[in-house]
């Protein structure tokens, strides 16, 4: 490998914050942890990959959280999950957006399964779907759809059924995507 290709693949580290170069001293791994990787990933897939990509990447990763979440999550956590979804029942009833209350539910569910590089890449998924989310959660069907789907996560939850847990998490991301999907094309 030539010393060019070194230092080209050194600059690129060193843009994405990986590595630093210290003048005179050389150059050396920073401590990365999962919020450095949130920027460069952010505007990658934000810019490189259609929403069905994005969509198809939280299929795979958030029912593996949810099945993670099923056997690691506290009872705080649980009564925070149970009174997001009170919270997600109010605003339903009151014909009301509950876009905040769905993305913190998927946040605890997220926290509980304590691994904070998935939790970070999910973030970053949810930052780049958040305004079809929001659209999609507008109708009371829909709403009273994705509210029954949390309420059988909660269940899983609840039960610390790591295989219910993934199951329900992959019911409903799938009919969440295909809806937004749909909105997304008749426009």
């Amino acid at each position: 490998m030539s010393r060019a290709s070194v230092r080209e693949a050194l600059r690129s580290l060193e843009l994405l914050g990986i590595v630093e170069t210290r003048a005179g001293g050389g150059t050396f791994v920073r401590q990365v942890g999962p919020d450095d990787l949130a920027k460069p990933l952010h505007s990658l897939i934000a810019r490189g990959h259609s929403v069905s990509d994005v969509i198809e990447f939280r299929g795979v990763v958030e029912p593996a959280i949810a099945g993670l979440a099923a056997s690691r999550i506290t009872a705080v956590q649980l009564a925070e999950l149970r009174e997001l979804l009170g919270a997600q029942e109010r605003r339903v009833a009151a014909n009301q957006s509950y876009a905040e209350e769905d993305t913190r539910f998927h946040e605890v569910i997220g926290d509980a399964a304590g691994n904070e590089l998935l939790t970070t890449m999910l973030g970053v998924i949810w930052d780049v779907l958040r305004a079809s989310r929001e659209e999609w959660l507008q109708t009371n069907t829909r709403a009273h759809a994705s509210l029954e789907a949390h309420r059988r996560i909660y269940d899983a939850l609840e039960k610390h059924d790591a295989e219910r847990a993934r199951a329900a998490a992959h019911d409903h991301i799938r009919a969440v995507g295909e809806a937004i999907l749909k909105l997304l094309g008749g426009k």
